[in-house]
């Protein structure tokens, strides 16, 4: 490998650096030295996650996979001629771990100083597994099992509720791991060629911190070549999601003390969503908005309407942007009422700049902080690299935010005409209602 294929990303406002190189087959890597530490964290992310179930085939068709295929891709992966990563990776004394969101899978691992050995084992699962008809079988009674807890989870039902309220087609309106209906549709075929239309080098990346080295890094990541076929059977297509809301409200009873809530808005300025600034933005606007340190956090709390449970965040993709506030409440009626009040009040007068400073100064110690940890620092570059932005690009977003930019954020967002409440009510009887 030539030094010349290395970039080196320094900065000016921190004293770091970090190398990013294209492996020959297309895999991005990014390798960030932190000789001062014991520990190794590395991540391995696809592109491909359960939000994407909408694709043309080949001859130009529009097909909807299976809800959880991702998810399902996840698990047969992490499963090696009837081994588990688990164990291959303790045997070597670490441990790992896999998850799938509604925009990428991702595979990590923390290591001791002996790192070499598990990126060898976490790039050997992206060669194409074998399939059989016994192993699909087995998994889904596996991930059944994982979605019947899912469905006894009262926090998770609310946000799927407030989900399907808001969205009609795009993938986030059903459960990562899909249904116990969906899941009996995926077979070995579907999964082949998800695999060979989604885990290709150039839809994925790797990111590792800590005590290593970068060139042997790369080293290893240029050996990197997946098994899959030259063209793609599924290239991912337009949800055509319509617009408007479905449902300006949504409840289910299950054993729970408190009524959960999820207030959630359907937002039309998602397509402003591919810059990492708007993400920061949208962060200081819901703190601003209904965060701890806001006197409506305080008078809500003063009331009873709130407790610690409450909080807020924000889902996006390419075509979607969801925000939303969550917590307990005996009167989620009262605290949506009283949030659109708020929301209203913001929207005419604008964020008190001597508070939006602060928060601004609040924003960059955070993320400094993030650059002592090796597995904080792997997830940033993951996030940056999806983003097509660099960690250092973003320090310098956070410490210099536009308050007329969040304000005019904040006025394009939380239209009351495309907001659903989800409550989960205590049931009376003491039973789940199905």
């Amino acid at each position: 490998m030539s030094k010349i294929d290395i970039k080196k990303v320094a900065s000016d406002i921190l004293d770091g650096k970090y190398y990013s190189h294209t492996a020959p087959g297309g895999l991005s890597v990014y390798v960030y030295e932190m000789p001062d530490k014991s520990s190794v964290s590395a991540q391995l992310a696809v592109g491909y996650g359960s939000s994407m179930v909408h694709v043309t085939d080949r001859n130009g068709s529009r097909v909807k996979l299976p809800a959880g295929t991702a998810h399902f891709l996840e698990h047969k992966l992490f499963e090696r001629n009837g081994e588990d990563a688990f164990t291959l990776f303790a045997e070597l004394g670490s441990s790992s771990n896999a998850y799938t969101t509604f925009n990428r899978t991702t595979f990590v691992y923390r290591s001791g100083s002996e790192y070499e050995q598990p990126l060898r084992i976490l790039l050997d699962f992206f060669k194409k597994p074998l399939f059989t008809a016994q192993g699909v079988e087995k998994e889904k009674q596996i991930i059944s099992d994982e979605i019947r807890m899912y469905l006894d989870d009262p926090g998770w039902i609310a946000s799927f509720n407030l989900f399907r309220g808001l969205y009609r087609n795009i993938g986030i309106n059903e459960d990562i791991a899909g249904s116990l209906d969906s899941i009996r549709n995926i077979n070995m075929d579907i999964l082949s060629d998800c695999f060979d239309s989604f885990y290709r080098p150039e839809n994925m990346a790797l990111t590792i911190a800590g005590d290593v080295e970068h060139e042997r890094i790369f080293d290893i990541a240029d050996s990197f070549s997946p098994q899959i076929s030259p063209v793609p059977r599924y290239v991912l297509a337009s949800a055509e999601e319509p617009s408007g809301i479905f449902e300006t409200e949504a409840s289910e009873q299950m054993t729970v003390s408190l009524p959960l809530f999820d207030i959630g808005f359907k937002e039309s300025a998602y397509s402003r969503f591919s810059e990492i600034k708007n993400d920061l933005l949208m962060d200081m606007i819901l703190d601003l908005t209904a965060g701890e340190s806001t006197e409506f956090f305080r008078s809500m709390y003063e009331q009873n309407l709130i407790n610690d449970s409450f909080g807020s965040g924000f889902y996006s993709g390419d075509e979607y942007l969801c925000t939303y506030f969550e917590g307990d409440s005996l009167y989620p009626g009262k605290v949506r009422d009283f949030l659109l009040e708020r929301i209203s009040e913001l929207k005419r007068t604008g964020f008190d700049p001597e508070l939006f400073d602060e928060r601004v100064r609040t924003s960059v110690g955070s993320y400094i902080s993030i650059f002592d940890n090796p597995g904080s620092v792997a997830g940033s570059l993951m996030s940056c690299h999806f983003k097509k932005t660099t960690l250092y690009d973003i320090i310098q977003l956070v410490g210099d935010p536009d308050i007329e930019e969040a304000n005019e954020l904040l006025r394009a967002c939380f239209d009351p005409g495309s907001c659903c409440l989800s409550v989960v009510l205590p049931n009376s009887s003491g039973e789940k209602q199905q």
